[in-house]
C-alpha cells in the first residue's frame, strides 16, 4: 500500500477518534486543535509539544483492532501537554518521572470512564490505581513521583507497575530538557568569554592610545580562525548532504524543534481554559471531573522559585570580594604596559550586595507533615545557603521545630554548622499544630536584641493549625507543598506553594 494511502488512513483515523472523544468533552476541543500531526515510517507516537508524532502504519493497525485504544492514545498524550508532563528537570529520576505521568493521565482518563476511550488494557491498570489512591490524598504526576522515589527503590518493580500504562515514547521530553540545559550552559560559557574578550581589548585600546604592549611569542605563531580570513582554501570547505526523506530528517530534530518557554505557557493557558469550562460541566461530570479538575488546579496554581523567593528575605550589606563592575581594564593595562608590572589602579575588594545574615526558619513537625518531606525542604535550604552568593558567611540562621509547641531550637552560625545539624538531624514533635509558640519566640529573640536585623521568618508546614491573632513586626511566609486543600490563612501572611519536585530534584 502506497505511503500516502496509509498517511491517509491514520490520519482518518485519529480524526474520528477526536471526534468520538468531543462529543463527550468538548471543553478539550482547543487543546485537540494544539497538535499537528507529524507521520514519521517506523516512528513511535510521541509529542513535543508542537507536534504529535506517530507512524501511520501503526495506528492504521491500532484502529482497525480497536477504535478504543486510538482515541484514548490521543487522550492520553494530549492530557500529557496540558499537565505541563513535557518539561521535567534534567536531574529528575526518568524512570520514576515516566511512570508517575502516565499512570497519572490513566488515573484521569478511567475516572472519566469516556465510552470512546474503554479499552481492554485499561482493566490491567486497577491493581496499581489502587495501590496509588490508597497512598496519596492528591493524585498527581508530582506526589505519584514522590512516592515512588520515597518507597519504590528497585528499578525493575517500577518498571513492571509502568507496563500496563506505557502508551507514548517520553525520550524526546528529557532530550528537550537536555537541549535546553546544554543551552543554558553555552550562555554562561558564551558570557564568560565576553568578559574576557572585553579584558583583552582594553589591553588592545591602551596599546593604541600610545602605549606598546608586548604579544607573546606563542600568540604570534597562533593560527589564525576561519572568520579572520577573506576566503577560505577549497580543502577546509564542507558541503551538507541533503537528507534523502525531509520527513524523517524533521523527526530526528523532534526535539529541537519547540521553544520550551513558549510551549509550556501556550500549554498552561490551555490548561487554565479547560478548567473555566469545565467549571461549567459540573453538574454533568460531578465526581468524574474531580480528578481532572485537581491537575488542572495544579498546572495554572503560580509556583515559586524558593531561591528567588529567598532573596526577598535579603538585605544590603559589605561583602569582600572583586567589584567587577569597578574595575576599568584600560587604566589597569595601562599601567602594566607603561611600567612593567605596576597597575595603576587595583581592583576594589568590597562590593555592596543583597546577602541575608538573620533568619528563622521554622519545622512544623505535627503528624499532618510527612518526615520524608521535613527532610527534603531542610536539604533544599541548605543547598541554598550553601549558595555564596545569598548568605553572609557571619550567618544568624535559627530552625525551630515546633508541633503544637516548639520541640528544638538550632543557631546556626556557618555552613559547616548546618552540614552538622543535617547530619544529626532527628524529627521531633508530631504532635499537633499551633503556629503562636514559634512567633512568640522570634518576638521575645527580637526583644533580648537576638537579631540585629531579621530578615524574616519560612514557616514550612501543611498550612492547618493556628495562627497568630496580629501581623508579626517582620515578614512571615507560610511555605506548602502542592497545596490542593484551600487553606485559609490570616491577610498578612505570604503563602508559597512548591512543587514537590522541587524539594526533590536538588
Amino acid at each position: 500500500m502506497a505511503t500516502e494511502t496509509v498517511d491517509a488512513l491514520a490520519r482518518q483515523a485519529l480524526d474520528l477518534a477526536k471526534n468520538a472523544l468531543l462529543v463527550h468533552v468538548r471543553f478539550m476541543n482547543a487543546a485537540f486543535a494544539r497538535l499537528r500531526p507529524l507521520p514519521i515510517p517506523g516512528s513511535t507516537l510521541a509529542t513535543d509539544g508542537t507536534h504529535i508524532r506517530y507512524d501511520s502504519a501503526e495506528i492504521a493497525r491500532m484502529y482497525a483492532e480497536e477504535p478504543a485504544s486510538v482515541a484514548r492514545g490521543f487522550l492520553h498524550v494530549i492530557l500529557h501537554n496540558v499537565f505541563l508532563h513535557l518539561y521535567p528537570s534534567p536531574k529528575v529520576d526518568a524512570l520514576r518521572w515516566n511512570t508517575a505521568c502516565d499512570i497519572a493521565v490513566e488515573h484521569v482518563i478511567s475516572e472519566l470512564d469516556l465510552p470512546a476511550a474503554r479499552t481492554q488494557r485499561a482493566s490491567k491498570q486497577s491493581a496499581a490505581i489502587a495501590r496509588i489512591t490508597a497512598a496519596l490524598d492528591i493524585v498527581t504526576a508530582e506526589t505519584i513521583y514522590r512516592y515512588l522515589v520515597d518507597t519504590v527503590a528497585d528499578d525493575e518493580e517500577v518498571e513492571l507497575m509502568r507496563e500496563a500504562f506505557i502508551v507514548d515514547d517520553h525520550d524526546p521530553w528529557h532530550a528537550m530538557a537536555a537541549e535546553e540545559e546544554a543551552r543554558r550552559q553555552a550562555k554562561e560559557r558564551k558570557h564568560v568569554e565576553e568578559n574576557n574578550t572585553g579584558a583583552t581589548q582594553a589591553a588592545t585600546k591602551a596599546g593604541e592610545d600610545g602605549t606598546k604592549t608586548d604579544i607573546p611569542e606563542e600568540a604570534k605563531d597562533a593560527k589564525k580562525s576561519h572568520s579572520s580570513k577573506r576566503g577560505l582554501p577549497q580543502e577546509e570547505i564542507t558541503q551538507k548532504e541533503t537528507p534523502e526523506d525531509p520527513r524523517r530528517a524533521i523527526g530526528e530534530r523532534f526535539a529541537d524543534t519547540v521553544n520550551l518557554d513558549r510551549s509550556r505557557d501556550q500549554w498552561k493557558n490551555a490548561a487554565y481554559e479547560m478548567g473555566v469550562q469545565l467549571d461549567t460541566y459540573v453538574q454533568l461530570w460531578g465526581a468524574e471531573g474531580s480528578n481532572l479538575a485537581m491537575n488542572l488546579k495544579a498546572v495554572t496554581r503560580e509556583k515559586h522559585d524558593y531561591r528567588e523567593f529567598l532573596r526577598k528575605f535579603a538585605h544590603m550589606g559589605e561583602h569582600m570580594k572583586i567589584n567587577d563592575d569597578e574595575f576599568d581594564y584600560v587604566y589597569y593595562c595601562y599601567g602594566l604596559s607603561r611600567y612593567g608590572n605596576l597597575p595603576l589602579i587595583e581592583p576594589l575588594e568590597y562590593n555592596e550586595e543583597k546577602r541575608i545574615r538573620d533568619f528563622v526558619i521554622a519545622i512544623d513537625t505535627s503528624s499532618s507533615t510527612k518526615d520524608g518531606l521535613v527532610r527534603k525542604f531542610i536539604e533544599k535550604t541548605y543547598s541554598i545557603l550553601s549558595d555564596e552568593t545569598s548568605f553572609f558567611s557571619d550567618m544568624n540562621v535559627v530552625i525551630l521545630q515546633c508541633d503544637a509547641a516548639i520541640t528544638d531550637v538550632t543557631r546556626i552560625s556557618s555552613l559547616g554548622d548546618l552540614n552538622d545539624y543535617l547530619d544529626d538531624l532527628e524529627i521531633k514533635g508530631l504532635g499537633g499544630t499551633d503556629f503562636r509558640p514559634v512567633f512568640a519566640y522570634v518576638d521575645e529573640a527580637l526583644e533580648r536584641g537576638d537579631f540585629s536585623k531579621l530578615g524574616g521568618l519560612i514557616y514550612f508546614t501543611d498550612g492547618q493549625g493556628t495562627y497568630p491573632a496580629r501581623k508579626p513586626d517582620y515578614p512571615a511566609a507560610f511555605v506548602l507543598v502542592e497545596d490542593d486543600t484551600g487553606v485559609e490563612m490570616p491577610v498578612w501572611a505570604i503563602k508559597v506553594v512548591l512543587e514537590e519536585t522541587a524539594l526533590i530534584e536538588e
